[in-house]
């Protein structure tokens, strides 16, 4: 087994890139690539066609209310009391070596300093997420991506009223809480089959009403500011003193600086560096309402679902499933999703249709940003576990700095802290 060491060299910095390759599909990837576009880099988007990232498939919500990183003591106590079929974890057990060795490197970031370090930096990037996402909305001429109205958190169990007050102390970041009334809960009890018994509403969040429109809006304006989409692969990165090479299925290509947004794959791009990210699979149906559903999107936390509306759709979320990205999805899953379709008694006008997807999560639930020490050319942007969406326009404009401006970043997101395996050169 290769040994591990940290980083501790200092490199100079580099000048600004001229020719940036930025590679993944998802929202970092995109948001990242245009912000550089845009700013004077020539960018060359890399990213497989066709495909349907975590960012296409989540919930649309912006979720500014969740400050504090979920690697905490509390979080791992949750694998016993909500493991599926009970709730909504899941340990996919054929895929243990994945997920395993992870696990202890959890309980590490549990530790309190950690999580005081983690939950510091997380706060400080949530408290630019909502601005940045209007920016780029603004950026994009498309306000109608983006709805302000906020989302509403439910309880139905006879705790409920316990809960909604514990969720009223909470710090919440930049989200203001406020109790549902006797009123607006009666409206979701006279559409919804099993009664609500109480409920608070999260402002200073929102959601996107059409994710696939803001993936292929900012994928065109990224190709009209002049930036170069190439649907590919990649494969290997290589980092040499003046340049950085990139293989990918459509050959090779170079440039000043390369950022890794893959995901759950960018591991893989990074074969000497030890990258510790488990695929935390989730799970949606979605389904025609037929207009009936009028009422705010909605998260029922006892059954931790959360229910969107996207136009004439309806789609409803859950699951925390820890696996491997190509392992085959368990039906279950999406079996459990539709009961509870039912026994909520949402307005259903269509089959059923069902996805799944891998958020990218590393143990201590940051994710990795900014540039390796021992090699600068290379960029880090991936394991944004939950939060991709959320983060995609503020961590455009952190790396974007970074990048261009030698900007510095928190060391809790340093791509390094997990060290280097030995033999890695520049």
């Amino acid at each position: 087994m290769a040994t591990t060491r940290l980083c501790t060299a200092v490199t100079a910095p580099l000048p600004p890139p001229r020719s940036v390759l930025v590679l993944g599909g998802g929202i970092i990837a995109r948001t990242c690539a245009l912000r550089l576009q845009e700013q004077g880099c020539a960018v060359t988007l890399v990213a497989e066609p066709d495909t349907a990232p975590p960012s296409w498939g989540n919930a649309g919500h912006i979720a500014t209310e969740q400050v504090q990183v979920l690697a905490r003591l509390a979080t791992a106590t949750r694998v016993l009391s909500d493991h599926f079929p009970r709730g909504p974890v899941a340990l996919d057990w054929g895929s243990a070596p994945a997920w395993l060795p992870w696990s202890f490197r959890f309980l590490r970031a549990c530790l309190p300093g950690r999580v005081r370090e983690s939950d510091a930096a997380l706060r400080g990037l949530m408290l630019n997420a909502l601005p940045a996402w209007e920016k780029l909305a603004k950026t994009l001429d498309r306000p109608d991506l983006l709805d302000l109205r906020g989302v509403v958190k439910l309880w139905e169990g006879a705790d409920a009223d316990q809960k909604a007050t514990s969720a009223l102390q909470t710090d919440h970041g930049p989200a203001t809480t406020t109790p549902l009334d006797a009123t607006q809960i009666a409206a979701f009890n006279l559409t919804l089959a099993t009664p609500v018994k109480a409920g608070v509403h999260f402002a200073g969040t929102a959601h996107i009403t059409n994710p696939r429109d803001v993936l292929d809006t900012l994928l065109a304006r990224f190709i009209a500011a002049g930036g170069t989409h190439l649907a590919a692969r990649a494969v290997k990165i290589t980092s040499e003193a003046e340049a950085v090479r990139v293989n990918t299925t459509q050959g090779e290509l170079t440039a000043d600086r390369v950022v890794v947004a893959c995901g759950v794959r960018s591991g893989t791009l990074l074969p000497d560096v030890a990258v510790p990210l488990v695929a935390e699979r989730g799970y949606h149906v979605e389904w025609d309402h037929g207009g009936q559903w009028t009422l705010p999107n909605a998260a029922f936390e006892d059954r931790a679902v959360v229910v969107t509306r996207f136009g004439s759709r309806l789609r409803a979320t859950s699951f925390v499933e820890f696996t491997r990205d190509a392992s085959a999805p368990d039906p279950r899953k999406w079996e459990r999703l539709e009961a509870h379709v039912r026994a909520l008694g949402l307005p259903v006008a269509s089959p059923f249709a069902r996805w799944h997807g891998s958020r990218p999560t590393l143990p201590d639930y940051l994710p990795a940003l900014g540039t390796f020490c021992h090699a600068p050319r290379i960029v880090a942007a991936y394991g944004h576990n939950h939060l991709g969406l959320t983060l995609g326009p503020v961590t455009a404009d952190v790396l974007s700095a970074h990048i261009l401006r030698g900007a510095p970043l928190p060391t809790a997101f340093s791509p390094d802290r997990f060290s280097l395996r030995s033999g890695f050169s520049k």
